[in-house]
Order: C-alpha cells, then sequence, then structure tokens
C-alpha cells in the first residue's frame, strides 16, 4: 500500500454503464506516480487531499491501481458481544413497555431480558443424535 497526496488532477472521464456513471479520474502524486481511479463522483478527489492505493496487474497484463479503503469497524471481541446484549436488552424493555413514565418497569424488564440471555450464552447444547426412523417406518 502507497500513500501519497495528489498534487494535479490530468482528467476525469466519464462512462456509461449500466450501474450508471462512473469517472475515471487521472492524477499525479506527490511521490512522482500518475495513477488512475475509479469513481463515481467527479470531484471525489481535489489537490492536496491524501491517497492510499495498491498496485496491480490487471487481466490484461497492464498496470492498474486500486484506492485502499480503512476498515473502521472495531475488532469482534467478547467485550463487544456482552454490550451489544445489554443494549439490546435495554432496546427491546423500553420498546415493550416504556411510555414517558414507566421507567421502573422498563428496567426491571431489561434485567430480566439479561438474565434470560445470559442463561441461552451459557446453556451447553445438547449434541445427542435424534432417533432414526425405523425401516417400518418410512412411507415406501
Amino acid at each position: 500500500m502507497k500513500t501519497a497526496k495528489i498534487t494535479k488532477i490530468i482528467s476525469a472521464n466519464e462512462f456509461n454503464w449500466d450501474h450508471g456513471i462512473i469517472y475515471y479520474i487521472k492524477m499525479d502524486l506527490d511521490n512522482w506516480d500518475t495513477i488512475s481511479l475509479w469513481k463515481k463522483n467527479k470531484d471525489a478527489f481535489k489537490v492536496w487531499d491524501e491517497v492510499k492505493y495498491d498496485e496491480y496487474v490487471n487481466s490484461k497484463g497492464y498496470t492498474a491501481w486500486k484506492e485502499v479503503k480503512e476498515n473502521n469497524f472495531k475488532k469482534w471481541n467478547s467485550d463487544y458481544g456482552k454490550w451489544a446484549m445489554i443494549w439490546m436488552a435495554i432496546k427491546e424493555a423500553f420498546d415493550l413497555v416504556y411510555k414517558d413514565k414507566w421507567l421502573d418497569e422498563a428496567k426491571k424488564l431489561t434485567k430480566e431480558i439479561l438474565l434470560f440471555a445470559n442463561e441461552l450464552l451459557n446453556e451447553k447444547t445438547d449434541t445427542t443424535e435424534s432417533p432414526k426412523k425405523e425401516e417400518e417406518d418410512l412411507p415406501f
């Protein structure tokens, strides 16, 4: 992955295709690279914007570039799952009983939902096999 700032926008060619209009934007960068990226907006890039990109060889053997986007999502961990469960319990409780004045009832229901959710999470699943049908039970 490379990171550079745009020093000059050379062109923004418009292409119509089945999914709408797309722009092929060619630009010079401060690391002396000249790259082209596909975007849905003609003014997606401005001079001095920072661009993160990867260089690769496409199926026709030409050098091409792909913009690298950062992943803003947090990594999943057990704490996140617990907080998601707590939030969902609170949301359900308030959706079901809270009507401007029933805050205590909503709190009680939230606790009940959390206890039930914890029981479900800690419950071991039954791994025993279901009984097989006997030969005479089959319709054919």
